[in-house]
């Protein structure tokens, strides 16, 4: 049997294992992908990109690419019992600090398929099919059995991410238990084609019997979630007509299915997102409802947090207890996730024949009104667009000592603003720790190499406003564009006693 080395194997070729691998090569990390599946799905579970991962595949040069092929909107339609009841729309949403205020409604397949190209710009390759047969970790390192065909052969890692999914072997070989229950409603799924006169939106088809909802994809391309239907069998083109003519206040016609299936969710989510040298991410570490649309969006981000550090302890450029902080700063961001879904799943599925009247009564009303407000409207566009995720409470983000209420805290994403001929994050698109210095030419500091600074001019009137700068001072923010540290001041002592305290850093 042979055996060969790396850095780091990443079991799982989906979403969340590409952008970790990305991440990592990047990086100049040697690093493994493997799938078991000879070839790339051509079927998409996920089907909204937001706003935050853009903007963190935006430093891989990707989001644009991605707009492009999607389709951008922020209109809905309530639609009760054949019958349009209520307009969504979240046009004035109020947020100004992100180049992507929008819901990218694109197939995961075109997700996949960017992510896999821009990983194999960088040299790497993913190795299908390989298959995880076996796995076994010590002080040193990880060995790793992968079956290929009637071959085998061993590969040894400084670590292992099971990005493998709901059925993941890594999270079963690091002892992990995957605690929850499986929603009890049946589900069908459709992507079809639709001739009709109708713009492309969002659609919320509330029944008497259960839910539709529609999302646009490019082209006359729907995606169709039924909770109501048949209960037994593969569901039939026929099946999803029926469920749209009763439920539609449009004519239509379904034609060309590029997908039927019948599926049940569960939500489950583990206790711990580290064991000693193995990691899960994505849907190895959480799996919930589609409401919100932010399962593979997560997991992308539980890859692009865990990338960076694993990148500074392989490198020598941070010890290894900056990882203990992935499973510090992501496992809350799941629970919540897991806690969200569920009440607004609740509401949208429920199967109770009482309750699906009250929703049928209420929805068209109480959504209108909650979103009336330009705050409200705002309030839940970032949340689901991830872009209100914090961690606030990291052990490796510097408490924030002075009273400041202004501008993104210690934890809290770095907002987006004009500079120079485009924005703050677009003149980021790197992998360094990045320290904005306003108020200054220059900074002089015995800063590690992989810390740099960015001079901020007074010009630069909306950024230095956004980031709550009136005078001068520091924002250290991390590769994943965090804010790590502020400081209202250009004394270099208190930022070099943070990066000795988080990175080890001595100068």
């Amino acid at each position: 049997m042979q055996t060969q080395e790396t850095d780091v194997l990443i079991i799982g070729a989906g979403p969340t294992g590409l952008a970790l691998a990305l991440e990592l090569a990047t990086r100049g990390v040697a690093c493994r992908i493997v799938d078991k599946l000879a070839e790339r799905s051509d079927k998409s579970r996920a089907f909204v990109v937001h706003a935050r991962t853009l903007e963190l595949l935006d430093r891989h040069g990707l989001a644009d690419e991605l707009v492009a092929r999607g389709r951008t909107t922020l209109a809905g339609e309530i639609v009760v019992e054949g019958h349009k009841r209520a307009d969504i729309v979240l046009a004035d949403i109020g947020v100004e600090d992100t180049r992507f205020p929008f819901l990218l409604f694109l197939s995961q397949v075109e997700t996949e398929r960017v992510l896999e190209r821009a990983f194999a710009a960088t040299g790497g390759q993913v190795e299908r099919p390989a298959e995880l047969v076996a796995l076994a970790q010590d002080g040193a390192g990880v060995r790793a059995r992968l079956r290929r065909g009637d071959a085998e052969d061993e590969v040894t890692a400084r670590w292992v991410v099971g990005c493998d999914g709901a059925h993941s072997f890594v999270r079963k070989a690091a002892g992990l238990s995957f605690a929850g229950a499986p929603y009890e409603q049946n589900f069908m799924l459709a992507d079809v084609a639709i001739d009709w006169a109708e713009p492309p939106r969002l659609r919320a088809l509330l029944m008497r019997s259960g839910l539709m909802m529609m999302i646009p994809f490019p082209g006359d391309l729907y995606r169709l979630v039924c909770a109501g239907g048949p209960t037994t069998g593969d569901p039939t083109l026929a099946d999803f007509q029926a469920l749209f003519d009763e439920a539609s206040p449009y004519a239509g016609r379904l034609h060309d299915p590029a997908w039927l299936a019948r599926f049940r969710l569960h939500h489950r989510g583990v206790a711990h997102y580290r064991v000693g040298r193995l990691f899960v991410a994505g849907d190895a570490a959480h799996i919930h409802s589609p409401a919100g649309g932010q399962g593979m969006n997560t997991g992308i981000q539980d890859a692009i947090n865990l990338g960076w550090k694993l990148a500074m302890v392989v490198r020598g450029e941070a010890p290894e207890a900056l990882l203990d902080s992935y499973d510090a700063e992501r496992l809350p961001v799941g629970r919540r996730l897991l806690e969200v879904t569920d009440r607004m799943f609740g509401v949208l599925a429920t199967s109770s024949r009482p309750l699906l009247a009250l929703r049928n009564l209420l929805v068209p009303f109480l959504a209108p009104a909650l979103l009336a407000s330009r705050h409200r409207r705002e309030k839940a566009f970032r949340f689901v667009s991830q872009l209100a995720i914090r961690y606030r409470k990291s052990p490796i983000v510097a408490p924030d000592r002075e009273a400041w209420a202004e501008g993104p805290g210690p934890g809290e994403r770095a907002c987006d603003a004009p500079f120079g001929d485009g924005t703050l994050l677009a003149a980021l698109r790197d992998g360094d720790h990045r320290l904005l210095v306003f108020g200054a030419d220059a900074f002089h500091a015995p800063l590690p190499p992989w810390v740099r600074p960015l001079i901020v001019p007074a010009e630069a009137r909306v950024l230095w406003r956004r980031y709550g700068m009136t005078a001068a001072g520091l924002y250290l923010l991390r590769p994943d564009r965090h804010v790590a540290f502020r400081a209202r001041s250009l004394d270099p002592a208190p930022l070099l006693a943070f990066l000795a305290t988080t990175y080890g850093w001595r100068g």
